[in-house]
């Protein structure tokens, strides 16, 4: 809002100096508070309503009803109300069903603002998206994420684009630019927004009235917490928790490598596989994706320095597989569900020229080199360590 100053007369008597000298002050004043402060960044996840959201909406799977509470719970903090919340919803079910795509980057579309199929260099961009988490994979044009926005139209790098938190923000600074949105059909504002083909908003208008419920489902509490106990963070709200705080509940210290190990807001053991990324030259295993990224990046450089890959025999292990390696492996294994295999962020390391003996060329080349990348030998599995396992290698410090 534009403010506007009125002039006032003075009645009483003044001192002339006194009044130039206030005036000054008050000018400094306001001067400082326009160069001090500063708007949130493009999608900033700032100011998200966690509390407004705390309900549950029906026919969601899990990642859709995280997905949703996202939309809603930035749209909510940024004071858009709940027409703002549905109109996010409506236009994230219309484009993804409310998952979030990454992009594998081979569309033979041919995009109706270009005019042409794809290039080379513009697919590798694409496929970027493939390396952070992300709950399937699509190939329409290069669009990404919940609202399939495109970043050969502007609307940012993959790596914002496929997290729900910042796509969400993106599409809401857009949103209220368009003017009088609060009193537009919502479904045109969406369409002003996202310049569908459905050049009438139609796509959007389709899922409003869903969108709507959805909202008022999430904005209805069903749970009443006790004042005096703190609440918990759980697969579906952990994107409002500290990140050191996801996965467990608040307060707590996980058994499992601590805070820092959980991500994502799944449990140990229970990370589904959509989640987790192949590590390119051990595509049969599995791990968090910038960890496999990490690995990936390494294994090159091991390779480069002794012709061989590293080698892995294992990487994420399911609870399942956690349960079934203490079964067959007593105390080598840890117990099911405390296991750091179990955040997808550990590997056990192969035999190639002795790297997993704990001594010669190649082990004391990764014990130089892997933090480089990432990669860690915790403490307790180094040859002087509580339980030696110079096979055993993590990503970050999670131990």
């Amino acid at each position: 809002m534009i403010r506007t100053l009125r002039r006032v007369k003075l009645f009483l008597p003044v001192v002339p100096v006194l009044l130039a000298a206030l005036a000054l002050v008050i000018l400094v004043g306001a001067i400082g508070g326009i160069a001090t402060a500063k708007p949130n960044p493009p999608g900033s996840s700032a100011g998200v309503a966690c509390d407004a959201v705390t309900g549950q909406a029906g026919g969601l799977d899990p990642a859709q009803q995280r997905n949703a509470k996202i939309i809603a719970g930035g749209a909510m903090g940024r004071g858009l109300g709940t027409t703002g919340a549905a109109i996010g919803i409506a236009v994230a079910l219309a484009e993804s069903t409310l998952f979030n795509y990454a992009n594998d980057g081979t569309p033979t579309l041919i995009g109706s603002a270009e005019g042409r199929q794809l290039n080379d260099a513009e697919r590798a961009v694409t496929r970027q998206s493939l390396g952070y988490p992300h709950d399937k994979v699509g190939n329409n044009l290069d669009s990404i994420g919940l609202f399939q926005q495109r970043p050969m139209s502007g609307w940012g790098p993959p790596q914002d684009l496929i997290d729900p938190l910042k796509s969400s923000g993106i599409f809401f600074d857009r949103l209220v630019k368009v003017p009088g949105w609060q009193t537009l059909p919502p479904w045109n504002a969406a369409q002003t927004v996202q310049g569908s083909p459905s050049s009438d908003g139609g796509i959007y208008r389709q899922m409003y009235d869903r969108a709507v419920v959805i909202v008022a489902a999430l904005t209805t509490p069903t749970t009443t917490l006790s004042p005096t106990l703190p609440a918990t963070t759980t697969v579906d709200n952990e994107w409002c928790a500290p990140a050191g705080l996801r996965g467990s509940p608040a307060g707590a210290v996980s058994l499992a490598g601590g805070g820092s190990a959980a991500w994502g807001g799944y449990s140990n053991g229970q990370i589904p596989a959509n989640a987790l990324c192949p590590v390119p030259t051990f595509p049969t295993l599995l791990l968090e994706c910038s960890a496999a990224k990490a690995f990936d990046q390494l294994n090159n450089a091991f390779k480069a320095q002794f012709g061989q890959n590293i080698g892995i025999t294992d990487g994420y292990r399911s609870y399942d597989e956690q349960v079934a390696c203490r079964a067959e492996k007593g105390s080598l294994c840890a117990d099911p569900g405390t296991s750091n295999h179990g955040w997808a962020k550990a590997v056990d390391i192969g035999g190639c020229c002795g790297v997993n003996s704990g001594a010669g060329a190649a082990f004391d080349w990764l014990t130089a080199n892997a933090a480089t990348y990432g990669w860690v030998h915790p403490g307790w599995a180094q040859p002087n360590g509580s339980k030696p396992e110079p096979w055993h290698w993590e990503f970050e410090s999670i131990s």
